[in-house]
């Protein structure tokens, strides 16, 4: 396999290290990179895309950052909700960590390449040239929303802020942006009162339809920027649940919570 021709490509690297986004960009300008882009976060780099007018044609992502992870933003690429990034652009999983089930998930969102770093200059170089040496697979964008379930390392999301993809509201359409942003605001408000140091037991994941009202919330969901929008130990009651259907449906995305129970 020869290397590619990288001045016919335009890179954006995505990673909360600035340190390390300087050192790929070196090894992609050695390379004569047609040009190279940075973003702190997979959220900067939604908004980077949505403007970017089909001129970046590969990621190199960490995959472990917040608000808005890598494989977040390979599963929001994959399914297409960002107006300038093709479905099928290729995607660089960048990770410290060797968790097989992290590599799993990226797979089964078609990531184009894998790099555990600390990597190399050659390897980097290498895996780039594979990516685009060979045709990128595509799926049905609903196999890519499920393939989102796969779980993931615990000590890697310890600490970490879920950011559903309901709540990416760079991502969305101006008109779905506001009346989503008004009804999470809503249930923002009605969350400030949960009752977060009562134990919660048998935590389980419901899609939205099969919560009933008096179900206790059993993780914490931000938004893309990281402020709080559903706290752990909310009691979601009927009001709140109908208005998370009516972000279900302006979003066109399916909402899946981790709920439980208070302990007696």
């Amino acid at each position: 396999m020869s290397d590619i021709d990288f001045s016919q490509h335009h890179f954006l690297i995505v990673d909360d290290k600035r340190f390390l986004r300087n050192l790929i960009q070196g090894v992609l300008l050695q390379r004569h990179a047609g040009s190279v882009r940075h973003a702190g976060h997979g959220a900067a780099a939604i908004n980077m895309l949505s403007s970017a007018l089909g001129e970046i044609d590969c990621i190199l992502c960490d995959w472990n950052m917040e608000p808005v992870n890598g494989l977040e933003l390979l599963r929001i690429i994959r399914t297409g909700r960002i107006d300038y990034a093709p479905r099928g652009i290729r995607f660089i999983m960048m990770t410290g960590y060797g968790d097989e089930r992290v590599v799993k998930a990226a797979m089964a969102l078609d990531v184009s390449g894998y790099v555990v770093k600390p990597v190399s200059a050659e390897h980097l170089v290498k895996v780039v040239s594979m990516a685009f040496s060979k045709p990128q697979p595509l799926k049905d964008p609903h196999v890519y929303e499920k393939a989102a379930e796969v779980e993931l390392p615990d000590d890697a999301l310890e600490g970490g802020k879920r950011v559903p993809p309901w709540v990416l509201l760079s991502a969305m359409k101006q008109g779905a942006r506001e009346s989503i942003t008004e009804s999470l605001d809503q249930i923002c408000a009605e969350s400030a009162n949960s009752s977060r140091s009562r134990v919660i037991k048998n935590p389980r994941t419901l899609a939205l339809e099969e919560i009933s009202a008096g179900q206790v919330l059993a993780e914490n969901i931000y938004n893309e920027i990281g402020r709080l929008l559903l706290a752990q130990g909310t009691v979601l009651n009927g009001a709140m649940l109908h208005r998370l259907h009516d972000v279900m449906l302006a979003s066109h995305e399916s909402i899946r919570l981790v709920v439980g129970d208070f302990e007696e």
